[in-house]
């Protein structure tokens, strides 16, 4: 059944097309005059709403802008970094042979004009490769010149006269090495050992290190002996690095911190591990999978770090973060208020990154005083609460700057329960400054050589940097370790090592 639109019979009003209360207009066409009214009214207002919300997004667009370009200028401030046009990646061709080019003759060591000292060697009571003692002996001696360098301004070479046997079971003649020797290296242990001190104890490139052997000491060699001998010790050194990664997990505190690294051209990130007594090294990327491969997924002590979300794999017993970093997160906060143009009127943020700075600088006083035992642990703890509410007392509140918001969110959010660990935990730092002195060396060192090409350039930063660092810190001569390292086993590479062979 259709719905009617007319009036019955009789019914229709007289003054349909000349109302006296409209006029006289016609109510038929003032009511479609009002219902095209009603929907432009209503396209009006959607549109309206359109503007208003274009309008509050191109003022945030702007206020991010502001933001933005005040955080560059402070960056610019803090580093200045010249604009270098990008140069065209060249076409790589087949790959190059190692070694001479062709055409020209190979580099050979030179013979040694003079011998210093001639050591005799006995014949070995059993076959030093097979520990056969089946062996007779053998009529012709085994020379073998080895050239080393002293701290003196000449090199003093070593012959080393083998009394050889011969083997049954090798079918060949047999010696032992002696004290000191390298067996078939003409290059000396304490040669290799001031190279690679040179290398990464005083961060002095490859060939810079040809230039100081040559002109200091007169030993020759090219920079790819430096390396080899820097891939040697690695190989060597490699359980020890085991065991000064295994001391760490189960150190009872431990400081962390990463830099970026460069990998044959790839962004990848150096990892720092230690305390006062060892240090441990790895270049990796920066996930969370490092981070556990560096402290384990079960840390039992207390981890001192930064903000990075990477470590929250590793969990640690006890947190601390650094109070170094959140003073100078609220340093650069009213750094980059003060730049953004135009100004901004925030001063709730204002007061918070100032009162933070002050405390974060209090805390550290409270950390010195400990360290220097003129505040006991039982004050320390007691004076928790308070600071607590002091604290309390000034970040309670919403600020009314995204970035203050976002560092005061994490200190009464995320980071609350590790602000205070170190007035708990005997040892621990309120900041993590021993970290980031401990990445220094390298940091010069990827301003020198830009990073590694390989992973085995890798592996040999991470190995002997760790090893070396620890030496450091246990009070061991760098030098005479790695003589020790090439040259005797490893329970004596040990000792050399450790203050405490224990």
């Amino acid at each position: 059944m259709s719905r009617r639109t007319e009036a019955p019979v009789g019914f229709q009003c007289p003054y349909r097309h000349n109302c006296p209360h409209l006029d006289h207009l016609s109510t038929t066409w003032t009511l479609e005059v009002y219902q095209e009214s009603f929907k432009l009214r209503g396209r009006l207002y959607a549109m309206e709403q359109r503007y208003e919300q274009r309008i509050a997004e191109l003022e945030q667009t702007l206020r991010d802008r502001d933001a933005k370009i005040a955080q560059l200028r402070m960056q610019h401030q803090k580093q200045f970094k010249a604009q270098v046009k990008p140069s065209p990646v060249p076409i790589r061709g087949p790959a190059k042979k190692r070694g001479a080019p062709k055409g020209h003759p190979p580099w050979r060591r030179r013979t040694p004009d003079h011998i210093d000292e001639t050591v005799k060697v006995p014949a070995p009571q059993t076959c030093p490769r097979c520990q056969c003692e089946e062996i007779s002996p053998y009529s012709e001696p085994y020379e073998h010149v080895q050239e080393d360098i002293v701290l003196v301004p000449r090199t003093r070479v070593i012959r080393f006269v083998h009394r050889q046997c011969w083997c049954p079971r090798c079918r060949r003649p047999v010696y032992q090495a002696a004290k000191g020797e390298l067996p078939g290296c003409n290059i000396g242990p304490v040669t290799r050992a001031v190279a690679m001190h040179l290398r990464y104890d005083l961060q002095i490139p490859y060939r810079k290190v040809q230039h100081i052997l040559r002109d200091l000491f007169g030993m020759p060699l090219v920079p790819a002996s430096a390396m080899a001998f820097d891939r040697q010790a690695a190989r060597h050194g490699l359980p020890l690095y085991e065991e000064l990664a295994v001391m760490l997990k189960s150190a009872d505190w431990a400081h962390a911190d990463e830099t970026s690294w460069r990998e044959n051209g790839r962004g990848r990130y150096l990892w720092f591990g230690g305390n006062r007594r060892i240090a441990v090294y790895q270049i990796a990327d920066r996930t969370s999978d490092s981070a556990v491969q560096l402290l384990g997924d079960d840390f039992d002590g207390t981890l001192i770090t930064d903000a990075c979300a990477s470590y929250n794999a590793v969990n640690a017993s006890r947190r601390q973060t650094c109070w170094s970093h959140l003073a100078r997160r609220s340093k650069e906060i009213l750094k980059q208020i003060q730049l953004t143009r135009p100004p901004i009127d925030v001063p709730e943020s204002v007061a918070f990154c100032n009162q933070l700075k002050k405390f974060a600088s209090r805390l550290c006083d409270l950390g010195r005083q400990l360290r220097n035992r003129k505040l006991s642990r039982a004050k320390a703890r007691a004076m928790i609460p308070s600071l607590e509410r002091q604290l309390k007392r000034f970040a309670g509140q919403p600020l009314d700057y995204p970035p203050a918001e976002t560092l005061r969110d994490r200190i009464m959010n995320k980071d609350h329960d590790k602000l205070f660990t170190f007035l708990r935990v005997p040892g621990v730092e309120p900041t993590n400054n021993h970290a980031e002195q401990s990445l220094r060396c390298m940091v010069i060192m990827r301003k020198i050589c830009f990073g590694t090409r390989s992973q085995a350039g890798s592996d040999s930063h991470s190995i002997l940097t760790s090893l070396l660092q620890t030496a450091r810190r246990q009070g061991k001569n760098r030098v005479q370790f790695l003589v020790t390292l090439l040259t005797q086993p490893l329970a004596a590479a040990r000792n050399a090592m450790f203050a405490d062979s224990g």
